[in-house]
């Protein structure tokens, strides 16, 4: 067998097929984020170590106003500073950018910036940022004849000359990049154990049953040849049936990747912009932290989808206790009012009196109300309604919730589809919240259902039953009003 034919038969194996582009996937988010992260790292180092440097330049000019201005008394006392700073270097430059007094070496291109400067004397401290060679921060100042000055030089409004600092940073901007790679390195490892974990619990929980199934059937069929004519049929069943499953599993895990890749590019995205605006502006931009704090909002919200995306993934079993659900009712409903309110929509709230105690995970009941409170409200404009009615089945034993608002609707073509993951039609959503309300609707064995007419509004009815009663299965049956 050739290379080629061994390429030709992974790549028909739905497996490789599944298994390539989702590792893709998590290779260039992994890419993706340690760029970014490495970039925030030495950005955020570089403006500490900025601030640091202003104050030390500061501290060096009190120290050059207030002693003799003979260059040796400035370079002593300069240097005895410098000593605790190794990385720092000072440069002091008369109104012609001659240098007199310097702890180190004075590079031509440190006396033009000094030049360019006294070209604006009103300019603030400029800052330069130089990496190559290394990682250096420049910060030049002018010397105004301010009145400390006047007892040794004459009155003029024409400055003195430039302070200037020279820190390196090159040690520093190693170290935390090292940092960076060592972190994203421990992250991938955990990753690929995570990984090597599934795929030895799937083969454990699905490959190792059928193995046994397969077996057994071979063994069976040896026996006569009738049942090795049933056994053929059952393996050619089999087979389709395994075919039509791999097709719908595909199917899902396309739509899933899909809707995933776009949650996670959009926000990322975001974050390439404001990072690339960054680095082309710089100290120009005049609000930084507004930057940074839309890029952390854009990463949250990332973290959030991967968060509901595990939840709906991996669900945790109900923590069942005795909840009064026509207080929780009350009690979002109370929470959703004054945002209504604001919006123009008018909120009409209906729990009856009788409403049964029993035993519900209280939390994930409050979460279900939160998402269908959220859809209704953000489909309706101003001056609609949403109507919330909370009444207990005919024999008292379950409960049903209901959610209608005055909204656009959703169309026919839709309505289908409103409980699949990632599906949505709003620009901001996610499309998880629908199907987290079913999930926790089914791990309370009830059910859930939508009617919905455009330009008409939408309806949610929600039959949650009590699980210790005896009530028949056919809850869906119960006529609401």
């Amino acid at each position: 067998m050739t290379l080629l034919d061994v390429a030709s038969r992974l790549s028909r194996d739905w497996r490789i097929r599944t298994l390539v582009p989702v590792l893709l996937i998590h290779v260039v988010a992994f890419a993706l984020l340690y760029f970014f992260m490495g970039r925030f790292a030495v950005r955020n180092l570089e403006n500490t170590q900025k601030a640091a440097a202003a104050v030390l330049l500061d501290q060096f000019q009190l120290n050059y106003q207030e002693v003799n201005h003979s260059a040796a008394t400035v370079r002593a006392r300069m240097l005895a500073q410098a000593r605790s700073n190794p990385q720092v270097n000072v440069n002091v430059y008369d109104a012609q950018t001659r240098p007199i007094v310097s702890t180190g070496a004075v590079s031509p291109d440190e006396q033009a910036y000094a030049r360019a400067l006294l070209a604006y004397p009103n300019h603030p401290t400029a800052w330069i940022t130089l990496r190559d060679p290394g990682v250096r921060l420049i910060g030049l100042r002018v010397i105004h004849n301010g009145t400390a000055c006047t007892g040794c030089h004459e009155t003029s409004p024409s400055p003195l000359g430039v302070i200037q600092m020279r820190v390196d940073l090159t040690k520093a901007v190693a170290d935390a990049e090292t940092s960076v790679r060592q972190k994203f390195a421990v992250l991938a490892l955990l990753w690929l154990v995570l990984l090597l974990l599934m795929m030895w619990v799937r083969r454990r929980v699905i490959g190792d049953p059928i193995a046994k199934m397969s077996a057994s059937l071979a063994g069976v069929s040896g026996q006569t040849t009738r049942s090795q004519d049933l056994s053929v049929l059952a393996d050619r069943l089999d087979h389709t049936a395994s075919h039509m499953a791999r097709a719908e599993q595909l199917a899902a895990l396309g739509e899933l990747a899909a809707g995933l890749t776009h949650e996670i590019k959009n926000p990322l995205a975001g974050v390439i912009a404001a990072l690339e605006l960054l680095a082309a502006e710089g100290d120009s931009i005049p609000d930084q932290t507004l930057v940074r704090e839309q890029m952390l909002a854009e990463l949250r919200r990332v973290m959030t989808t991967i968060d509901a995306l595990l939840r709906l993934a991996r669900p945790q079993p109900p923590q069942r206790a005795h909840a009064d659900v026509a207080r929780i009712a009350r009690e979002v409903t109370t929470l959703f009012a004054a945002r209504m309110r604001r919006q123009g929509v008018m909120l009409n709230v209906d729990v009856a009196d009788n409403i049964p105690v029993f035993p519900l995970d209280s939390g994930l009941i409050v979460q279900l109300m939160v998402n269908l409170l959220t859809n209704s409200m953000q489909a309706t404009e101003r001056g609609g309604t949403v109507s919330v009615a909370v009444q207990p089945f005919p024999r008292g034993d379950g409960v049903v919730l209901s959610v209608a608002d005055t909204g656009r609707g959703i169309s026919p073509e839709n309505l289908a589809r409103v409980f699949d993951p990632f599906f949505t039609t709003k620009e901001e959503g996610t499309g998880l919240g629908l199907a987290i309300c079913r999930q926790i609707v089914e791990q309370h064995g009830g059910t859930i259902e939508i009617e919905s007419q455009p330009g008409a509004g939408t309806r949610i009815v929600v039959l949650l039953p009590d699980p210790s009663s005896e009530t028949e299965t056919s809850h869906g049956a119960i006529a609401v009003g």
